[in-house]
């Protein structure tokens, strides 16, 4: 794969998911591969060095349970469900298995408090090295994007968003930040996605943005991105049908 392949994509965020299937899941996942449509995904570590496939620091939205995730072991994850539900929390390594190259994985890296970056970057590592399918890395940590640029060949990419009295976010959103770091693409809040910091990015590098959740928000954003990070499954099934 190459960079300029991360461009007229629709990407099914965290997986194809609706009122039925949770999003970050084996069911969602499936979902997707069965469309043919490439996946977003989030991984986090636990406090036993698994690595889990799964957005939040918490399980209170999705399970109610207000604890942290990398307090778990999982050993003690493996144990719980979504309510309603007989489906857990999946381990990177059991999507990896499941995806299997059929379609293209966006991996979110998400940011750790329980471990050095040098030591989870390459744990990730060491689950991707016999990975033969398609995948790009992406993070809002600088120091995660910057190991992965520095490290491997993957194709790595910064997360941009803008949020109030942020320090760390007001460094991402610097042009000498994109500079330094040069990142191969970056993904980026559709709020802000039409910042001249962004376009003239564009002009050299591929953007995607997220979360487009109706056609209304598509058309907004059609002509100032690359590719498209999509949450709603409906959404998916008019484009398919605009398409077909």
């Amino acid at each position: 794969m190459e960079v300029k392949d991360l461009k007229g994509l629709f990407i099914a965020h965290r997986g194809i998911h609706n009122d039925q299937i949770i999003e970050n899941t084996i069911p969602a996942f499936s979902y997707a591969i069965s469309k043919k449509i490439p996946i977003e995904l989030d991984i986090n570590i636990l406090k036993d060095g698994n690595i889990v496939v799964y957005h939040d620091d918490d399980l209170k939205r999705l399970m109610g349970i207000n604890r942290r995730l990398d307090s778990y072991c999982y050993s003690e994850l493996e144990k719980l469900v979504f309510p309603n539900t007989n489906v857990h929390i999946p381990l990177f390594p059991d999507v990896l298995k499941l995806v299997s190259g059929k379609v293209l994985l966006v991996i979110e890296i998400k940011k750790t408090d329980i471990a050095s970056y040098p030591k989870y970057c390459k744990k990730i590592l060491q689950l991707l090295k016999n990975y033969t399918g398609d995948f790009v890395i992406k993070s809002f940590d600088i120091r995660i994007v910057s190991w992965f640029l520095k490290n491997t060949d993957y194709i790595t990419g910064l997360l941009m968003i803008k949020r109030k009295n942020s320090i760390y976010d007001f460094i991402i959103n610097q042009k000498i930040t994109l500079s330094i770091l040069k990142p191969d693409f970056i993904s980026v809040d559709y709020y802000i996605i039409g910042n001249k910091l962004i376009q003239d990015f564009r002009q050299h590098h591929p953007v995607l943005t997220w979360t487009v959740k109706s056609q209304n928000i598509l058309k907004q954003v059609k002509d100032k991105a690359d590719s498209f990070l999509i949450d709603k499954d409906s959404l998916f099934q008019s484009i398919q049908e605009g398409n077909s």
